[in-house]
């Protein structure tokens, strides 16, 4: 009935510009221990943050985060010291411990409070070169794994529909981390996202517009789908959602409506669909209202090497380009509505173009020939 969507980004650094509590993607970090510096010789030819000898210490609002049921993080790091943590918010660190990438998280099972621990999960390679590593664990699954450059070096499996317990107080970016008193850049790239979303198959369209003082949704299912009801839910950041509504499913129809009499200024919506025996997927998410809303559209469709995009509501946006299995494989700034990006090295298959000006977020697919 479903299978694995694109991730929604919750917070992407670059450090490419000062200030470095500057995020493109989410909240700005609330502050760092006050030596860190964007330098140059990051990833791909951009900067990146050196600790220049004292602890980076970047802090964020936990509360960004610790709603979350999963975690797909990322972080492009060089190897200059053998113990400090990329990514700590309670009861989760990531990090590397005497020159060995490790992962600490615990997970509600059932209602039994689990720690997954990994002290030593494997060896961070030592050539001062920038390396991607990664971790995703999968509520829905209940599968975590943890990856070097794309390659999967361990995995941590419960029972699936097992959330994250994350634990209160602020989230930290490079903690203990001081470069061993280098000056040269020692991470990059920092993407914290939700695990790829579960997308429903059996959802032929959805779609949410305004309508009055009300917003109005409509959705259509294939003929023949064994579902038993659809739940409507709302969140007003994109990451934060709550049930609305429950249409139930009627045999033999295949086109549903759902009408939001209170909606707030800017809405996400997207649709819980629970099957007869109990499981359950997801539509994308659709937004409605909120200052600044942007939209987007890409020529040609499908690509081969080059994409036009536009973007109308906002003069400069943010972008991120990511495969569905929520591989980030560029981004940046579109400057004065029009872009034209070089895509002739994605692999082949569907992507996502994800916009981004203010609080107004819209996402587009595009098919690599």
């Amino acid at each position: 009935m479903a299978f694995s969507g694109h991730a929604q980004v919750v917070s992407q650094f670059t450090w490419d510009n000062s200030p470095v509590t500057n995020a493109v993607v989410g909240p700005n970090a609330t502050g760092y221990g006050g030596f860190a510096t964007s330098v140059s010789g990051g990833v791909g030819g951009t900067n990146g943050l050196a600790a220049n000898g004292h602890d980076i210490n970047m802090t964020m609002a936990g509360s960004t985060f610790n709603t979350m049921p999963g975690i797909d993080i990322s972080i492009d790091f060089a190897r200059r010291e053998n113990g400090a943590s990329f990514f700590t918010l309670g009861n989760l660190d990531f990090g590397i411990a005497t020159g060995a990438i490790y992962v600490k998280f615990t997970v509600n099972i059932g209602g039994t409070i689990t720690p997954m621990n990994s002290n030593a999960g494997f060896v961070a390679p030592n050539d001062g070169a920038f390396h991607t590593y990664r971790f995703v664990y999968n509520n829905v699954t209940g599968i975590g794994t943890l990856s070097l450059d794309g390659v999967t070096k361990a995995t941590y499996t419960v029972a699936a529909g097992s959330p994250l317990v994350w634990g209160s107080g602020n989230a930290t970016i490079g903690s203990a981390m001081d470069g061993s008193g280098s000056a040269l850049p020692e991470i990059d790239n920092l993407i914290i996202q939700n695990p790829p979303i579960v997308l429903a198959l059996d959802l032929v369209s959805f779609d949410a517009v305004a309508a009055g003082s009300s917003n109005q949704l409509s959705w259509a299912i294939a003929g023949g789908t064994d579902v038993s009801e659809f739940v409507v839910e709302r969140s007003g950041d994109g990451v934060k959602y709550s049930e609305i509504g429950v249409v139930a499913a009627l045999a033999g129809n295949t086109v549903y409506s759902f009408a939001d009499a209170s909606p707030a200024a800017a809405n996400f919506y997207r649709i819980k669909i629970v099957s007869a025996d109990g499981e359950a997927s997801y539509s994308a998410v659709k937004k409605v209202g909120g200052a600044g809303a942007v939209a987007v559209s890409c020529w040609p469709n499908p690509v081969v090497n080059f994409v036009n995009v536009t973007v109308s509501g906002a003069g400069t946006v943010g972008y991120t380009l990511f495969t569905l299995d929520g591989k980030v494989m560029q981004s940046g700034t579109i400057v004065g509505g029009q872009a034209s990006l070089d895509v002739s090295r994605a692999p082949k298959g569907m992507m996502i173009i994800r916009v981004q000006s203010g609080q107004s977020t819209e996402t587009y697919k595009i098919a690599k020939l």
